[in-house]
């Protein structure tokens, strides 16, 4: 009696989207409230109060909810936001060298991707290779009529037609689940409060440090220049201890759920998980990282392309936290469950084509018999 149930996956890709959009929300709160303490470390949400004496210097400031301070802040995070998004996607096919993939050599690549486009009503997306040795594969755009796919010539040269096949409805999971207009709000939020953190410190550290020398001159003038350079350090130092692992955070956790959505809307899309499971196997044997690799697009890539030892108790737990990728063991798991497979064997895979040629990558491998439960 087969043990292995697959799983759900149509339930599966409803319940990551919705808790998806929470996480989408969230970073968003995030870059809103930070950009809040910027605005009141300058005095945006302070006030004169009124004098409880004849003498002036009896007055003080005191703090309200500034509605001018609120609205202009929520319209700059939304202008940041909406201007670098619509530059995202050509940003990250340059950071990653990525050139069109055209020539014969790679005629059945396309072909592939046009075919899966059709099968799953989503318009073809640009095809792109990126010259590296190491397998993976990524998918941008803002959305589908603008979206792009690209491969590196390691997953070429490694996988068969069957399991390029699986890696490309992979991508075109993330095309069509709108994975990469969503991935890229989380990684300009991520970045907004990483570039602003380290400018408050470096403002803050250099305004505080040459008001201490102004004080004998201008006291007053010392004195204020000093404050509001510690509170930029103190806002700075918010943004590094707080506000950016919690963006980290939950940039993570939205990635690692839409990773296994895409895994799941491959099978969907093929209609079998062996070609999906098997490329993911062979990316969980290979080694190699990817060397047109950036913190900022690591979380486009099938497959974490940063380099990490494997570390264990509870610093090796917390490092876990930050992944964009869940591990590669737990994505397997569930794809031969879709078999009715050991998830926690391996095997079979296919043959790797080894060389790319102009014919394309070899004949595609026969489906094996079926071992579990067809999917419903």
């Amino acid at each position: 009696m087969n043990t292995f149930e697959p799983t759900n996956f149509f339930e599966q890709i409803r319940s990551n989207h919705r808790r998806s959009m929470v996480l989408m929300a969230a970073t968003f709160v995030i870059l809103y409230l930070f950009a809040n303490l910027i605005v009141a470390a300058f005095g945006g949400y302070q006030r004169d109060a009124a004098c409880t004496s004849v003498s002036a210097s009896s007055c003080g400031t005191d703090w309200f909810w500034n509605p001018i301070a609120l609205g202009v802040t929520a319209a700059a995070v939304g202008g940041y936001l909406w201007v670098a998004y619509l530059s995202s996607a050509r940003a990250a096919l340059a950071i990653t060298k990525a050139r069109p993939a055209d020539g014969p050599e790679f005629q059945q690549l396309r072909n592939l991707v046009e075919g899966l486009s059709i099968a799953s009503g989503l318009p073809v997306p640009a095809v792109y290779v990126v010259d590296d040795p190491a397998p993976n594969a990524f998918a941008t755009g803002l959305k589908p009529e603008k979206a792009a796919i690209a491969v590196t010539t390691g997953l070429l040269a490694t996988m068969s037609r069957r399991e390029l096949e699986g890696v490309l409805a992979h991508e075109l999971g993330h095309i069509r689940n709108r994975d990469t207009s969503f991935m890229t709000l989380v990684v300009l939020t991520v970045g907004a409060i990483m570039v602003l953190s380290s400018m408050l410190v470096r403002i803050g550290y250099y305004a505080t440090l040459f008001s201490g020398g102004n004080r004998r001159s201008n006291r007053e003038g010392g004195d204020s220049a000093a404050m509001i350079g510690l509170a930029m350090l103190a806002v700075g130092m918010i943004g590094f201890v707080i506000a950016v692992p919690s963006a980290m955070l939950l940039k993570a956790a939205l990635s690692r759920r839409r990773e296994v959505m895409a895994d799941a809307t491959a099978v969907e899309l093929t209609r079998y998980p062996t070609g999906i499971r098997s490329a993911l196997e062979k990316l969980e044997a290979d080694t190699t990282v990817v060397k047109a690799m950036s913190t900022t697009t690591a979380h486009l890539w099938i497959e974490s392309p940063l380099e990490r030892t494997k570390g264990s108790g509870f610093m090796g737990g917390v490092g876990r936290l930050f992944d964009t990728h869940p591990p590669l063991a737990e994505r397997i798991a569930v794809l031969r469950r879709y078999e009715g497979l050991d998830p926690n064997g391996r095997g079979p895979v296919d043959q790797s084509p080894g060389v790319l040629s102009p014919g394309g990558f070899g004949p595609r491998a026969p489906l094996p018999p079926p071992t579990g439960r067809p999917l419903n």
